[in-house]
């Protein structure tokens, strides 16, 4: 006959009854401090305005904004604006209009070294739409503030966007927020915008503006308080975001062996972090994002192994899917479509089909100084002239930190 043991505790088999005073059950051992309360719950996300430029802001012109000083900054955000009057002629904007009315932009420490290395308005905005990190994964085309009048209204050649310059990494837990509290030591925002008005179009406005408007918002942290007392208690918050001291940077390299076309090998330099994404974009040699020389299959190699042979069709195929950007790919950015010439490495960023900014860094690819990335055996067409690498890359304090 099969003996059933007598309960020895909740949960336990038998037929007797669990035991009325806990303090017999071995779960019933006392519980330890109680964790503080995390960051991301005891601060609160706030946003304040920076600063207000507009008659400053001239073709060619370079302007430096130090940022003021809050608590830990999360990302900026930059709202810009054109308006033309009294246009008659059938205006058209040039493939990378309007964002490539920055010419350039990046952001430094108060060391002086860059996080945002510089990069291109247009680099931005694929940033802002391919990057799954906080308040990026979002087609700036479809803002509902968005855009760029076209045809022969009065306001033709007028636009309007906002782009968000990409700082920490996931929002869940504010990892990548940048401490910025210290007034002595304030991070510097340098804009220069295009040499000449005219060339953001390919028929422009009968009567060109003469500087545009931008204004920076910075969206950032709140210091939390030290606790929280409710009727229960006392309980400690953490006072400052999950792993501070990690930074998520972005880094740009150009690479001009793919001219005439051909098999170049190519390595990438920007290694030695965690890679979260690259972004590539093809141009030929007018300097227009060119769809028609990319290699009909791409293969990527890390420490001269193979990791990725992707035909240009599947590739899209999965950006398509990842992004949810099902439109066809365009020649002039296109709400809801992919761009020509431009392909995402979105492999890294998770294990799941569709973009979440939750930053599990599942995939997230280590680099050190040594590390090999190379572009191997892929046939570019004829008409390339150079290839934009934009890479994101994570320096976490610890494994913990990231992937937590």
């Amino acid at each position: 006959m099969t003996m059933t043991p007598t309960s020895t505790g909740i949960g336990a088999p038998g037929t007797a009854p669990a035991p009325a005073n806990l303090q017999r059950s071995p779960m019933a051992s006392q519980p330890a401090a109680a964790a503080a309360i995390p960051f991301t719950r005891g601060s609160s996300l706030a946003t304040m305005a920076d600063a207000k430029l507009s008659t400053v802001l001239t073709a060619g012109s370079t302007n430096q904004v130090q940022l003021q000083t809050n608590a830990f900054l999360e990302n900026l955000v930059l709202d810009v604006t054109a308006t033309t009057s009294g246009n008659s002629a059938t205006v058209a904007f040039a493939n990378d209009a309007p964002f490539s009315v920055i010419s350039q932009i990046k952001l430094d420490d108060p060391a002086g070294q860059s996080i945002i290395a510089p990069i291109t308005g247009w680099q931005l905005f694929t940033l802002n739409k391919y990057l799954p990190d906080t308040d990026c994964d979002f087609d700036p085309c479809r803002d509902p503030n968005y855009s760029a009048v076209t045809g022969t209204g009065g306001t033709g050649g007028s636009f309007s966007f906002r782009l968000v310059v990409p700082i920490e990494y996931r929002r869940r837990d504010a990892l990548g927020a940048l401490n910025n509290s210290a007034a002595n030591q304030r991070y510097l925002l340098t804009i220069t915008l295009i040499s000449s008005f005219s060339t953001l179009y390919s028929t422009a406005p009968t009567t060109l503006f003469s500087n545009i408007s931008l204004n920076i918002y910075q969206q950032y942290w709140t210091s939390p308080p030290a606790s929280i007392t409710t009727s229960t208690g006392s309980s400690p918050v953490q006072g400052t975001p999950a792993g501070l001291g990690t930074v998520a940077f972005v880094r740009y390299e150009r690479h001009n062996e793919v001219a005439g076309g051909g098999q170049p090998q190519i390595q990438l330099s920007n290694v030695g972090d965690y890679l979260s994404e690259i972004i590539w974009t093809l141009r030929d040699s007018s300097n227009v994002r060119d769809a028609t020389d990319w290699p009909t299959e791409f293969d990527f190699w890390i420490n001269d192994f193979q990791v990725r042979a992707d035909s240009a069709n599947d590739w899209q195929r999965g950006m398509a899917r990842f992004y949810g950007y099902n439109g066809a790919a365009t020649a002039k950015p296109t709400a809801g479509s992919l761009d020509n010439g431009v392909y995402i490495s979105f492999y890294w960023q998770s294990l799941f089909d569709t973009s979440v900014n939750f930053g599990p860094a599942n995939q997230l690819l280590p680099t050190d100084a040594t590390t090999k990335l190379q572009v191997r055996g892929s046939t570019f067409g004829s008409g390339a002239s150079y290839l934009e690498v934009v890479t994101r890359m994570i320096r976490p304090v610890s494994g913990t930190a990231l992937f937590a």
